[in-house]
């Protein structure tokens, strides 16, 4: 836990006592900050302070800390400064922190601006267009960012949606449905049309070596679904998945994970002899590579 005692900031959450809360904040001190495979991306709202208290505990890959979605509009101001207390008192991060804003025209720009000096990986930008709307965002600040893809026109447009600073796409199935005016019934592991959704997401996502991460299954109860979602996932070379429980992080960490060992013993060998058969494969060049890469990624 990043705090022993939390009655303070919940109080000041309830109060929305944003004059106590900025008093708390200390001053930041640059740090080198981990990455991670994001194999699991895990979502706390800004305002939970419970929650936001176990972040360093979470094995998460990826904490996204939400202003978004899931924060009622009057605790958003009071959210953006218990965040800032929280990353100024983290002082030893060992996974990615990445600030989920609000979009662009309702306030996340400010947003971006207050977070730019503390130690976060990216920020997360959701209902992004056109590549032409994030013009600001590129001199805003020097953080990594990661896109949500659940606008029609970003989607359809995906491949052409490139630039440097573009790390890691989330695939927001809900609102793209919404948007093509679907219902969300479809969601099934056994639909092609869901399959074609997620295909294209993770082929044009790694055409352009940007992370794909899939969507968040939000039954967080039925595990075993989450489960048979992330096999799905994993199987379409999408790379990590939103989690929104500790259990569906403990999930996603296993499969997306699953290919490691076997690939270490591949590498070593590879690298020491040269081609060899193992289990039935022959591994020449191109299969080293690919597990080379799995280990890279």
């Amino acid at each position: 836990m990043i705090f022993s005692d939390i009655k303070l900031l919940e109080e000041i959450v309830k109060n929305n006592d944003i004059k106590k809360a900025k008093e708390l904040i200390k001053p930041i001190n640059k740090i080198s900050l981990p990455t991670s495979k994001k194999r699991s991306a895990l979502m706390v709202s800004a305002h939970n302070v419970k929650h936001l208290n176990k972040i360093d505990e979470i094995p998460a890959d990826i904490i996204i800390l939400n202003l978004e979605d899931g924060v009622p509009k009057d605790k958003k101001e009071i959210a953006k400064y218990i965040i800032a207390i929280f990353l100024s008192h983290y002082q030893k991060p060992n996974k990615e922190l990445v600030i989920r804003i609000n979009p662009l025209d309702e306030g996340g720009k400010e947003e971006i601006k207050f977070f730019n000096k503390f130690n976060i990986n990216a920020f997360r930008i959701p209902k992004v267009h056109s590549i032409e709307e994030m013009d600001d965002v590129f001199f805003l600040t020097d953080k990594d960012l990661h896109i949500s893809i659940e606008t029609k026109e970003v989607f359809v447009s995906l491949k052409d949606f490139i630039h440097p600073k573009f790390k890691a796409f989330y695939l927001g199935i809900y609102d793209l449905l919404n948007e093509l005016n679907i219902p969300h019934s479809i969601i099934k592991t056994d639909n092609p049309f869901i399959h074609k959704i997620l295909a294209d997401f993770s082929l044009y996502s790694n055409y352009n070596n940007i992370h794909p991460i899939g969507f968040v299954y939000q039954q967080y109860k039925d595990l075993e679904g989450f489960k048979k979602w992330c096999l799905l996932q994993k199987d379409m070379g999408i790379k990590g998945v939103g989690c929104i429980t500790p259990a569906q992080v403990d999930i996603a960490n296993k499969i997306f994970n699953l290919d490691t060992e076997f690939a270490k013993i591949i590498v070593e060998r590879f690298e020491k002899e040269g081609a060899f058969t193992i289990d039935g494969l022959f591994v020449d060049e191109p299969i080293y590579k690919n597990y080379l890469q799995l280990l890279q990624n």
